[in-house]
């Protein structure tokens, strides 16, 4: 449905181990690559390591072995004000919004573009309005955070990752707290500006089911080990036996 305009390597790693202690690692050798393009979904059991990995390659927490690229650079390298012009993070924590406005919510994602001060410019609120209209929220930006529904807020939070510019979204459990409807809604909201905006989009979810129907490759996370699939029927087979 979503036409991809061309595909590039953004984020990988390189023999990576994930946890907290190196006594007890998560997960070791992980090899995985983000493309331009694409939505990636990972999927797996509570306490394999999902949101262990995600924090890991968005530099949370530090990886116990191996190496994490960006755009060809070590993210060791990387400040972190250049690394958050590059990868926007939407967790499933949102403590301290609920009294922001909307609007203000999505202005958080131009912090690493507003100075010392913090000062918004005429631009910063044009990219905002702009990120608005296209997911259709216009109408929300004067409500405070709280007064949201969980699906216009996950909306919300998917447009300040947007307004942040980066060329990589990675979000933990996007649709955890979502009806039916509104889970399918968001993650064909995810497909849409992976393709159309041509950046790299990682999503974790236990939704595998809906996420098999948008997803272009899926990291499977089971037995302290990772696999990779491409085929929606395959994941969903798998999840069923």
């Amino acid at each position: 449905m979503f036409k991809r305009i061309f595909m590039a390597t953004v984020l990988s790693t390189h023999s990576l181990t994930i946890g907290y202690s190196a006594k007890t690692p998560l997960m070791r050798n992980i090899n995985i690559t983000l493309r331009t393009g694409e939505l990636t979904i990972i999927t797996g059991e509570n306490g394999t390591g999902k949101s262990t990995l995600l924090k890991t390659i968005t530099k949370i927490i530090k990886p116990l072995e191996g190496k994490i690229y960006l755009n060809d650079l070590e993210i060791r390298e990387i400040s972190s004000k250049d690394f958050s012009k590059s990868v926007a993070v939407v967790l499933t924590d949102r403590l301290g919004s609920e009294n922001f406005t909307a609007e203000e919510v999505i202005l958080f994602g131009r912090s690493p573009y507003t100075g010392f001060f913090g000062r918004l410019s005429a631009d910063d609120y044009s990219i905002i309005k702009g990120v608005a209209e296209e997911l259709k929220i216009e109408k929300l930006l004067t409500k405070h955070f709280y007064e949201l529904s969980d699906g216009q807020k996950q909306k919300v939070l998917i447009a300040k990752a947007l307004a942040q510019q980066a060329n990589v979204i990675i979000l933990d459990e996007p649709t955890a707290f979502l009806d039916f409807k509104a889970k399918d809604e968001i993650f064909a909201l995810l497909k849409k500006i992976a393709a159309q905006k041509n950046i790299a989009v990682l999503a974790s979810t236990h939704d595998i089911y809906q996420a098999a129907k948008y997803g272009n490759e899926f990291w499977i996370m089971d037995n302290y080990s990772l696999r990779i699939e491409t085929n929606p029927s395959s994941v969903i087979s798998g999840s069923l036996s």
